[in-house]
Parts: structure tokens; sequence; C-alpha cells
């Protein structure tokens, strides 16, 4: 881990990177653009439904626990509803 994160910041510019990881595997790693402003409705459209979820599925199939942080894009009642 310490060493991707040195990497990550060694490019310059702030980076989000996302990967799941579990005992039956990891998803590839997930970048988001940095000019990207991460609000709920992106997390929802872009981040969740076309990238986290189909990945962890297709490591995991339908059974997983998934764990978030307290962003607000992770609390918002849409957010929920959708997991």
């Amino acid at each position: 881990m310490r060493i991707l994160i040195n990497s990550v910041t060694s490019l310059g510019v702030p980076s989000m990177v996302s990967v799941s990881v579990s005992k039956l595997g990891c998803t590839h790693l997930i970048f988001v653009d940095p000019s990207v402003k991460i609000n709920g409705c992106y997390y929802r459209e872009v981040l969740l439904s076309q990238q986290l979820l189909p990945a962890i599925r297709q490591v995991s199939g339908d059974f997983f626990v998934f764990q978030q942080g307290s962003a607000l894009a992770h609390r918002a009642r849409e957010t929920i509803k959708l997991l």
C-alpha cells in the first residue's frame, strides 16, 4: 500500500483510486479523472453502477459486503437505496 500511495502522490495532481479486495481476489484499479467533482449523482451513476459494482460482481458474484467511508456521496439516501 505504501508504494501505491508514493506513486500516486508523485504524479503531481491529487488522484482518487478505488479497488476492491477480498479473499476471492481483487478488482482492477479504478482511477477517477482529477477534473471530476465527485457528487452523489456521479458516485452512483458512474463509479458504483458502471465501474465498482460490476467489477466486484465479476470477482465475487452476488454475495459480497460493500463497505464505504462517510463521505456525503456515500451517505446520500439515493446511494443507500441503490446498494
